[in-house]
């Protein structure tokens, strides 16, 4: 996002948010991320009442709906997204949707879905930062029941006893749970090219571009059925019930022992792909919304101006 918007012209300066200095009030817009929502939100006002326009750009559920609810602007990464802050009463004339995008030139070729339907070594992969959300537990549990079966888990792990909980039950399964910490972009992609299935059974989403990167490498997809993840998916998926381990178990081993079912999934989830947003595109779109609401900013700093001028002659 902050390289579309450089590239396009405006100027954007980065502030995290802390008591070392104050939220600069110069600009005409404040993007204000969800994560810093809690720490931001004092900001809100002062920013406001000096004509700054905040938008609200809600990534995740959590932190969301307080924030879009006081900003001028809501860019919001889903459609289910989208429901959730209307349901909690931030208009809907207020919310862009702009959804994250996908690397538009990695898909999978024809040759390696075939060579993944006719693998008989089954590698399951695992995208995420281990928070209890992403019910990588849950994943682990559910390999348990699915026998010659490994699993390579990349991202980071930020919640020490989360983490803790991960790798004990990784210790019961041997050596079938390979962990690789966060990844680069070519070292994930290797990550990628290799699996066999991507399984991801979060039970909240903000978006998933871990299952849209799935799908343009043409993997078969399980995941639980939330929302989001059916509008990302959009059929090309195997879902199953949130947090339980013997459906996510029962379609993991259905997949793992049948190459042909692998190989039907592998073409859906090219052919989906397809119609995801590329991060280009994405790009081009936060430029479009941007740019309006800057438009915006100034009309209103204009009309702020002549009000003053009048009230100053009037006096």
């Amino acid at each position: 996002m902050l390289r579309a918007l450089r590239g396009a012209g405006i100027r954007v300066e980065t502030h995290v948010v802390g008591r070392e200095r104050p939220i600069p009030t110069r600009a005409r817009a404040a993007i204000i991320d969800t994560i810093a929502s809690r720490a931001a939100s004092p900001h809100i006002a002062r920013m406001r009442a000096a004509g700054v326009r905040v938008i609200a750009l809600a990534l995740m559920e959590e932190g969301a709906v307080a924030l879009a609810r006081r900003a001028d602007a809501v860019v919001a990464l889903s459609r289910s997204l989208t429901r959730e802050l209307v349901e909690a009463g931030v208009p809907r004339t207020r919310i862009a949707i702009v959804s994250p995008g996908r690397d538009g030139t990695r898909h999978a070729p024809r040759s390696l879905t075939r060579e993944r339907g006719l693998a008989r070594d089954v590698r399951v992969l695992c995208v995420a930062n281990w928070t209890p959300g992403k019910g990588i537990h849950t994943l682990l549990e559910a390999i348990d029941g699915v026998p010659n079966v490994t699993v390579d888990l990349v991202g980071d792990a930020p919640d020490a006893r989360y983490a803790a909980i991960v790798r004990k039950r990784a210790r019961r399964l041997g050596g079938r749970v390979r962990e690789y910490g966060p990844l680069g972009p070519p070292a994930l992609a290797r990550r990628y090219a290799t699996a066999s299935i991507f399984a991801l059974p979060s039970v909240r989403e903000g978006y998933g571009i871990a299952y849209a990167e799935a799908l343009a490498h043409g993997l078969p997809v399980v995941a639980c059925d939330i929302p989001v993840v059916r509008e990302v998916t959009d059929g090309a998926a195997v879902l199953v019930p949130a947090g339980e381990v013997r459906p996510l178990a029962v379609a993991l081993r259905r997949l793992a022992t049948d190459g042909r079912a692998r190989s039907a999934l592998a073409r859906r989830a090219r052919e989906r792909a397809r119609s995801l947003p590329t991060w280009r595109q994405m790009e081009a779109q936060i430029v479009r919304v941007i740019r309006a609401e800057l438009r915006r900013a100034a009309t209103a700093g204009r009309v702020a101006g002549a009000r003053r001028t009048r009230a100053g002659r009037l006096s």
